[in-house]
């Protein structure tokens, strides 16, 4: 517990020195998607993307793809893909996601490294190239960033997170002085039975004000979940359901506004190898 608290001093206050339609810490994964995408204290595969920490429970190789429409416009659509690998001293990762289309596009390229201090602690750091292009004849951006992010269970029912993304606020235009925002994340979720399970995140974007989101995870049976959360900023209201069949999971997720309608996610995700919930 000691541990835990001095790595989250580390990352809030040692670290903590306009955005794009994907700024590049966007939730990810149709289960956090569901959950009013709370993520930071989760540990399934999408947390190389939404809290490099989690990625240290993973246990065999995994690949996965995911892809959000947002408010039924083809060129708002976010495209993810990421694949994990257990090694000896930890877990390792590379994710790609890209956001927009043809004329106007952001991309995001990462390479994380996870890796568990005992049952108390877990630490992923992941290092990030963002690209953002546009049509012919306009210059495009590129920058060189980093994410970290620490996790503790603190006992066998109730678990935290927190997370940073790019703490050095790196520049994104020297003509106009904009910078790639930051963005920090303190989030909790408690078991309350073996069947559901709670989650509670806080988000603040410097770019915006904080936002409070919510979810809830019901177990049906050995294969289906089903879930609903909310989110204060924006005000969304999301709900999903998730399957898992032996090394293969399906995750949809649904979110409302209540003046631009709704987004759309849903994912795949393979593990190979005995695979156990």
């Amino acid at each position: 517990m000691k541990q835990f608290f001095t790595a989250v001093l580390v990352l809030f206050t040692v670290l903590s020195t306009s955005v794009h339609g994907f700024d590049g810490a966007g939730i990810i994964g149709g289960r956090s998607a569901g959950l009013g995408r709370a993520s930071v204290s989760l540990t399934d595969f999408w947390a190389i993307q939404n809290n490099p920490a989690g990625m240290a429970m993973q246990k065999n190789i995994s690949a996965g793809i995911a892809y959000e429409n947002r408010f039924m416009l083809k060129e708002l659509g976010l495209k993810s893909v990421a694949f994990v690998m257990p090694v000896k001293f930890g877990v390792l990762g590379l994710s790609y996601n890209q956001f927009g289309y043809n004329l106007y596009n952001e991309n995001k390229f990462g390479l994380a490294y996870a890796r568990a201090f005992g049952p108390g602690l877990r630490i992923g750091l992941q290092l990030d190239y963002l690209s953002t292009r546009f049509a012919e004849g306009y210059e495009g951006f590129n920058n060189v960033t980093f994410e970290l992010g620490v996790q503790s269970n603190i006992n066998d029912k109730l678990a935290v997170g927190a997370y940073i993304f790019n703490p050095a606020r790196v520049t994104l235009s020297e003509i106009t002085n904009e910078r790639v925002p930051i963005i920090l994340r303190f989030g909790l979720s408690y078991q309350f039975t073996e069947k559901l399970l709670g989650v509670a995140d806080i988000e603040k974007n410097f770019d915006f004000d904080p936002d409070l989101r919510i979810g809830l995870e019901y177990l049906l049976n050995e294969t289906f979940y089903v879930r609903t959360g909310l989110a204060v900023n924006p005000g969304l209201f999301t709900f999903g359901t998730g399957m898992q069949i032996s090394g293969l999971r399906f995750d949809i997720a649904a979110s409302l506004h209540q003046v631009l309608g709704a987004n759309i996610q849903g994912g795949i995700i393979y593990s190979f190898g005995n695979t156990s919930k």
